[in-house]
């Protein structure tokens, strides 16, 4: 399984990148009124509008504000941007190296691998935005 890991705060993430579009720098976004407060706002990708989406409010985490990269991912048929701290790495990791972590303490973590970097929580990208 290949993910790509990112920072928010002081904290490392990752997603498979089998949902990952693309990576792009900040990009200035338009508030949508009377959106959930995770929702940050609507981008303009090269003529595509795409929901851009805090995961620091998302998550219930610290949100430092810092914010330099977003991640672009197909969510069903729509597009949505994560923002992001720090995109890190991609790597392949075996899925027998993920850590489960039981349903009740939050269930939009897949898991957790110890890396170099640190702990670093596998997100499950389709369960956390549903």
């Amino acid at each position: 399984m290949q993910i790509i890991i990112f920072t928010l705060s002081d904290k490392y993430y990752a997603i498979r990148t089998d949902k990952v579009e693309e990576i792009s720098k900040k990009i200035t976004s338009t508030m949508v009124p009377n959106s959930p407060d995770w929702v940050e706002g609507l981008i303009n990708l090269r003529g595509n509008v795409v929901t851009l989406v805090n995961l620091c409010k998302l998550l219930h985490q610290s949100d430092d504000g810092c914010y330099n990269n977003i991640i672009i991912i197909h969510n069903e048929e729509d597009k949505v941007g994560l923002m992001v701290k720090d995109v890190n790495e991609v790597i392949d990791i075996d899925e027998k190296e993920i850590q489960k972590v039981s349903g009740e303490v939050f269930d939009g973590i897949l898991g957790i691998v110890h890396m170099e970097e640190g702990i670093v929580n596998i997100i499950d990208i389709d369960v956390l935005l549903s």
